[in-house]
């Protein structure tokens, strides 16, 4: 329920503004405001992982978050589409109404997350946070190459690496991730191991002084791609469904 004349952005805005000033005004001994991670994966379905019943694939780590903090049943994403879905997310808006109407191709493209938009990085950052995103961005098609596009950097991140819509020429040793608007030219490895190592190594650097919100955003499972032969070695024998 909104408060009356106010609308729900204005209203996101200044209840955690609000909350920021109580913590940075209460007693030393209060709990500090909690940190933040979320774990994206593309094209998951609701029903593939194992704490959500399904028989064959197993996902201990996405279990053990299921099993330690909340398991959603009735959550829905914004679309059903890459680009717009991940609008959403940030923004907490209809796609459309944040200019995202379907998924971005890896090429220059007037579609783009603007600026101006709100996005929920921006303003943990603006309480204190540090924030980080590590993996898919895909919502411009100028990553790292045209500035008049927002880069994530623009949309409340501290530190970012990301690639597109892919990663390219494929996601075993890919050459298309940005670091800071840098390209980062070939890494050896496999998109989902390099994305995880880099919001690791983030959060070593990162230290304990403030609260943080880490975004990681895999490029997998969506459809078959270059896979650790360690991970598709356990369902070589089972028949694809």
């Amino acid at each position: 329920m909104l408060l009356s004349g106010m609308n729900r952005r204005t209203f996101l805005a200044s209840s955690l503004g609000a909350g920021a000033a109580g913590w940075r005004s209460a007693p030393a001994a209060a709990t500090r405001p909690p940190n933040i991670v979320v774990v994206l994966c593309d094209d998951l379905g609701y029903g593939d992982a194992s704490c959500y019943g399904h028989a064959v694939i197993r996902t201990p780590h996405l279990d053990r978050f299921a099993a330690e903090g909340m398991r959603l049943t009735d959550c829905y994403a914004a679309s059903p589409v890459c680009s717009p879905s991940r609008a959403g997310l940030l923004t907490g808006r209809v796609p459309d109404r944040a200019g995202i109407f379907n998924w971005i191709p890896m090429e220059p493209c007037a579609m783009h997350l603007r600026r101006e938009e709100v996005t929920f990085p921006r303003l943990l950052k603006g309480a204190g946070y540090r924030t980080c995103l590590s993996g898919k961005w895909h919502l411009n098609g100028a990553l790292g190459r045209d500035n008049a596009q927002a880069q994530p950097g623009d949309h409340g991140f501290d530190h970012w690496f990301a690639s597109g819509a892919w990663a390219t020429p494929s996601q075993h040793n890919p050459d298309n991730f940005v670091r800071n608007g840098m390209p980062c030219g070939p890494i050896r490895g496999y998109s989902s191991t390099i994305i995880m190592e880099e919001a690791l190594g983030w959060l070593d650097r990162a230290g304990t002084s403030a609260p943080f919100c880490l975004l990681v955003a895999f490029q997998a499972p969506h459809e078959r791609i270059a896979s650790d032969p360690k991970y598709v070695r356990p369902y070589a024998r089972r028949p694809h469904k």
